[in-house]
């Protein structure tokens, strides 16, 4: 949370607010680390609620699918959308690429122009279907952990987060 803190574009009064909350978590530890008290859970779980609020009302974020056959990918960028909203202000970049699956992610035109936006500081929340979307097998992306690794690496290092809608329906059905 305190990385994607720096890429929140924000005011300079909600700036100052955000480093001192960043320093105070950074050097907040508790008495005994293997019992952290009560106090000290609660008072980290209200920082990661507020944090989670402040980046989805300062994210902007960009819809990515890929189909396999030519259909119009409107719903399911609808979809994204409408799952994406507690995480984000708004969408503001919608790509698609069709293809057979085996399609290396970094060959497929749309998601290049993807990469762009991303890399520019245009997006900061990428909204996908499911990991499988920018895997060139069709597979989740745990199942392949040097892509996995590369993607993460890739979205970290431009402080942009990846939403994959598959598992925040998983959560909410487990919880």
């Amino acid at each position: 949370m305190l990385y994607y803190l720096d890429a929140v574009p924000v005011s300079q009064e909600l700036g100052l607010a955000i480093t001192d909350a960043q320093v105070w978590l950074e050097q907040m530890e508790p008495a005994d680390p293997s019992c952290p008290a009560p106090a000290f859970l609660k008072a980290l779980e209200n920082t990661v609620r507020i944090t989670g609020n402040l980046l989805a009302r300062h994210s902007v974020a960009a819809t990515y699918v890929h189909l396999d056959t030519e259909q119009p990918p409107w719903d399911e960028h609808q979809r994204l959308e409408a799952a994406s909203a507690p995480y984000c202000r708004h969408i503001a970049i919608r790509r698609h690429d069709v293809a057979t699956h085996g399609w290396p992610v970094d060959q497929r035109p749309e998601f290049a122009r993807l990469r762009r936006d991303v890399e520019e500081g245009r997006v900061h929340l990428l909204v996908v279907r499911s990991a499988s979307d920018l895997s060139p097998s069709g597979h989740h992306l745990d199942d392949q952990p040097g892509q996995a690794k590369e993607i993460r690496r890739w979205l970290h290092r431009h402080r942009a987060r990846l939403l994959c809608v598959d598992q925040i329906a998983h959560s909410s059905n487990t919880t």
